[in-house]
Order: structure tokens, then sequence, then C-alpha cells
């Protein structure tokens, strides 16, 4: 199931339209149409949390089972989960990218090509 599917399941579970989770979240209704509907391909960590806080879920609830999420469940089953500076300036490059570059970075990750 896909990150957009899950964001209307759990709004709908919550009782709330997609305008209240909106204003929730000070982003337009559009935008929430589009999470919903898969058109924005990634969503960022930051938005994610704002999502989980509002719907009352876990991020993992919302992004278990989204093949384009699966670098963040990944993520996870590492032993340290604390990142180091460099960690984190790569993952903020990458939420700086385009949908289409972000998914060409997925696509490299999930194949381990290297240098």
């Amino acid at each position: 199931m896909s990150v957009g599917s899950k964001i209307t399941e759990y709004r709908k579970r919550a009782g709330i339209t997609s305008r209240d989770l909106a204003a929730t979240l000070d982003i337009t209704p559009a935008t929430i149409s589009r999470y919903e509907s898969g058109k924005i391909l990634s969503i960022s960590s930051d938005m994610l949390e704002k999502l989980s806080s509002a719907l009352n879920c876990s991020i993992h609830d919302l992004i278990q089972d989204d093949p384009a999420y699966a670098y963040l469940t990944n993520q996870k089953k590492r032993k340290s989960s604390s990142r180091n500076e460099e960690e984190e300036l790569l993952l903020k490059g990458y939420h700086g990218l385009s949908p289409q570059l972000q998914a060409a970075v997925r696509q490299i990750c999930e194949t381990g090509i290297t240098d």
C-alpha cells in the first residue's frame, strides 16, 4: 500500500477532511490531494513527521510496504540509529533533489551500484 493510500486511510479513520488536514499542516488542500493520489513521488521526512503527528500514527505506519520509502525502513535496521554529520548532509542534499533525481538515487541504492 502506498504512502498516499495510508494518508487517506489514517485521515478517514481520524474523521478529518483533507481540507482540515491541510489547515493543520499549513499547506494547501491541493497538496494533500497530490500526496494521497501519489502525484507527489517523495514526501520529505519533515512532512512525514508532521503528517504522522496530525494523523496520530507513526512514520513507520505511513511508509511501511511502500517501496519508494524502503531506504527509510532499511535505515531502522542499522545497528546505530544516530547519524553523523556526513549522513545528515547527504540526507539534506537528497531531499533537495527533484522527485526524478530522488528516484534515481533510490534505484542506485537498491541495486548497490558503487564506483
